[in-house]
């Protein structure tokens, strides 16, 4: 702990989390120190008490507590207040150029770059006239000049930029968040939509089927009960997997308006296992409710698959048996799943018309077969589904597994 306490903080964080009036109380200090020259009594003549000049050099002080608000303003009053004192009789030319390299500095750092230059190329003149005027060599005047008109211009230039620089990083990294973070949504919302469109087409397509075939059994009591049972079971079902997908996206059981809310600890989401390869016999029972015959044959060695995988296979299975259930004019179909090496492929089929019965009607699309290729796609798989060899029409999905 006493490393950690004794660790230093960076210089840039500091500097972030400073406030205005902690810059307004720097450059206070910076001000002060530009007024030692001033008032040291070292001068190159006897002194010289001027009230103007004094209230010269006090208002030079305060105006340069402003440079951050008003750079260029500040930058030109400095320029013309150090041109008014370095001509001046002692000690108030002792005042140094320091203040006016500050401001034009500041104007680097936060004005566009003609602005700039104008500004140097003003106080770099200035500066040559002055030391001129001092009779320095002209090396020195040359160098010095430099060093006031050009240095701090460059200087601020450079830090300006490197600002801009972190500024578009920051920019470019909030785009890239904010587009990873529409894009998980969007993958989010169509895996949901992918899941209430395999849940309830498939349980409305049995209730559609049984609900028909009731009709005509009116006289039929026996029957009439079964397939009414069936209905009753299949929206049973289906309500359960809507509660259990809803569950999992609010993290807890929607309450019930009819009942008033309990006291005491909220009940668990009802979080039943998702479906499985295994689970595939119990949908094809499921279907021959509806009067859909249905074989399954597996080959291959049976092996345990990720639960997404046998998730997707499981939908593929359910929404083609959907398919068949609404748009096959037969009664029958077939299921086979290979267990390959390195691979689960599952096909689904359903036999041609019987001679004589036309083909069903094409209907609007839908959003089944798609949702079926964007299944087998998220997981490196493939999809294919179109008509058989035979007759009839086949789906295939093939998962790396």
């Amino acid at each position: 702990m006493a490393d950690v306490a004794a660790r230093p903080v960076p210089l840039a964080p500091r500097i972030r989390r400073m406030r205005p009036w902690h810059w307004i109380a720097l450059d206070a200090v910076v001000a002060l120190m530009f007024l030692l020259p001033v008032g040291s009594g070292r001068t190159r003549g006897p002194a010289h008490q001027n009230p103007w000049l004094s209230v010269l050099v006090l208002a030079v002080t305060l105006v340069f507590l402003a440079r951050r608000r008003y750079p260029m303003t500040v930058c030109l009053l400095l320029t013309a207040a150090t041109v008014a004192l370095a001509t001046s009789a002692p000690p108030y030319d002792g005042y140094g150029p320091f203040a006016m390299m500050f401001a034009l500095y500041t104007v680097a750092t936060t004005r566009p770059g003609r602005v700039t230059v104008l500004a140097s190329a003003g106080v770099l003149a200035v500066a040559l006239v002055i030391l001129t005027g001092l009779h320095y060599p002209p090396s020195v005047v040359a160098l010095s000049g430099v060093a006031i008109g050009v240095a701090p211009s460059l200087t601020g230039y450079g830090v300006r930029q490197q600002r801009q620089y972190r500024s578009a990083m920051a920019a470019v990294r909030a785009r890239r968040i904010e587009a990873e973070v529409a894009s998980r949504m969007a993958e989010e919302r169509l895996r949901i939509a992918r899941e209430l469109h395999d849940v309830v087409a498939h349980a409305l397509s049995l209730i559609t089927v049984q609900a028909g075939v009731a009709v005509f059994r009116e006289h039929e009591a026996e029957q009439m009960r079964t397939t009414l049972t069936a209905i009753e079971e299949t929206g049973r079902t289906a309500m359960g997997d809507m509660r259990r997908l809803l569950g999992v996206l609010r993290g807890a059981p929607a309450p019930s308006t009819d009942e008033p809310p309990a006291s005491g600890p909220e009940p668990a989401p009802d979080r039943e296992p998702v479906p499985d390869l295994p689970d595939i016999g119990a949908l094809i029972a499921q279907a021959a409710q509806a009067g859909l015959r249905i074989t399954l044959r597996e080959e291959g060695e049976r092996r345990t698959v990720p639960a997404a995988v046998g998730l997707a296979v499981y939908r593929i299975v359910q929404e083609s048996l959907t398919n068949i259930l609404r748009h096959a004019r037969t009664g029958s179909g077939s299921v086979l799943l290979r267990f390959e090496p390195h691979e689960v492929a599952v096909t689904i089929a359903d036999p041609p018309p019987p001679d004589g019965l036309p083909p069903a009607p094409v209907g609007p699309p839908g959003h089944g077969l798609r949702g079926m290729a964007e299944r087998a796609a998220l997981f490196g798989g493939t999809f294919s589904a179109g008509p058989a060899d035979g007759g009839g029409f086949a789906v295939t999905a093939r998962f790396p597994a």
